[in-house]
């Protein structure tokens, strides 16, 4: 009977070691650091609009789960309890972008409507406005 004890302890220790294992590998794109990574593409945000209203199965084939790196102007920036949301449009469109950002990640005090800046972030599609994730703020090349 003891013999029996050792080998399902010793069953139930693999098993959770292969299920946490197993986990760790599905999800470590989550943990994915965007501030660090080379964007897949470069484009304003009136650009990245355009592509998804024109045609949204071939701008998803593009830029969906795709790091890039935005710019474009300050509408409007929203905290809330989980993270601030800078929302990306030119005055006259009637869609933009929406940049998600975790709190540690931005300082809202320098963010401003109408300041022109640059977002790296995963696309993660369009629905009435294109959605960025995991966003970061890069530094605009002065002119």
């Amino acid at each position: 009977m003891k013999g029996k004890l050792r080998y399902i302890l010793a069953f139930l220790v693999f098993a959770l070691l292969g299920t946490y294992a197993i986990w760790k590998y599905t999800f470590r794109e989550s943990d994915k650091n965007v501030a660090s990574e080379k964007p897949d593409y470069a484009i304003t945000a009136s650009g990245l609009l355009e592509a998804f209203e024109k045609d949204e199965v071939a701008a998803n084939t593009l830029y969906l789960d795709k790091v890039l790196l935005v710019s474009g102007t300050v509408e409007s920036v929203t905290p809330d309890t989980s993270g601030v949301s800078v929302y990306l449009k030119e005055s006259d469109a009637l869609s933009g972008v929406i940049c998600s950002f975790d709190k540690k990640s931005i300082d809202t005090a320098i963010i401003k409507k109408g300041l022109q800046v640059s977002v790296k972030g995963i696309c993660t599609g369009y629905l009435m406005d294109v959605v960025m994730n995991k966003c970061s703020m890069e530094p605009v090349a002065k002119q």
